[in-house]
């Protein structure tokens, strides 16, 4: 068996010398840590975040819910004040064509009076029925106004109640008339609960 040389095995090479670790020359390079040479980030924290936006804050935007809310109520008052208005001037313009027509009965314009009856109405009633249905009725060729204080408004129907005036005292009146072709047509005529046949 052959035997080792004198004095243990060489001592040429070996390990590496100690020189303060690896790579030789002392470890990295000085700086503590990374980015190099530049001791970390600033404020020891993680690096800042580039073009981030902040983060969305939790719970309900009270504000624009708020904002939305009164915008509905603002919508809904304006539609239904538009609607009232219409209605007003619907029961207003009725109105007019009702005077209209108890004064042309009054004056003896029964030509003109008998042209705000409904077609329906003059398809089965010619003139002289006409005048003969109204002469029927005293109180409307004596009247002198006519108050209407109730009224309603139903498809283009316009009722009208209230109280007619005379010299022999004041009578109740009802009157029915339609809207069309931008008009208004008496469709019935009832005074002191006697109807206009």
């Amino acid at each position: 068996m052959q035997q080792p040389p004198q004095g243990g095995f060489p001592q040429q090479g070996g390990f590496p010398p100690q020189g303060g670790g690896y790579p030789p020359g002392g470890g990295y390079p000085p700086g503590g840590g990374y980015p190099p040479g530049g001791g970390g980030y600033p404020g020891g924290g993680y690096p800042p975040q580039q073009g981030g936006q902040a983060p969305p804050s939790g719970g309900t935007n009270w504000a624009k819910v708020i904002g939305i809310g009164c915008g509905v109520l603002v919508l809904l008052a304006s539609l239904c004040g538009f609607g009232i208005f219409m209605c007003y001037q619907g029961v207003t313009a009725s109105k007019d064509h009702a005077h209209a027509f108890l004064g042309e009965l009054r004056t003896g314009n029964h030509t003109s009076a008998y042209a705000r009856m409904d077609p329906s109405y003059q398809a089965t009633h010619p003139l002289p029925s006409f005048q003969a249905a109204v002469a029927a009725l005293p109180a409307l060729s004596s009247n002198t106004d006519a108050t209407f204080t109730n009224f309603n408004v139903s498809n283009g129907v316009h009722s009208l109640q209230g109280v007619l005036t005379t010299p022999s005292g004041p009578y109740d009146i009802q009157m029915t008339m339609r809207e069309a072709n931008g008009g208004f047509y008496v469709t019935s005529l009832v005074v002191g609960g006697s109807p206009l046949q």
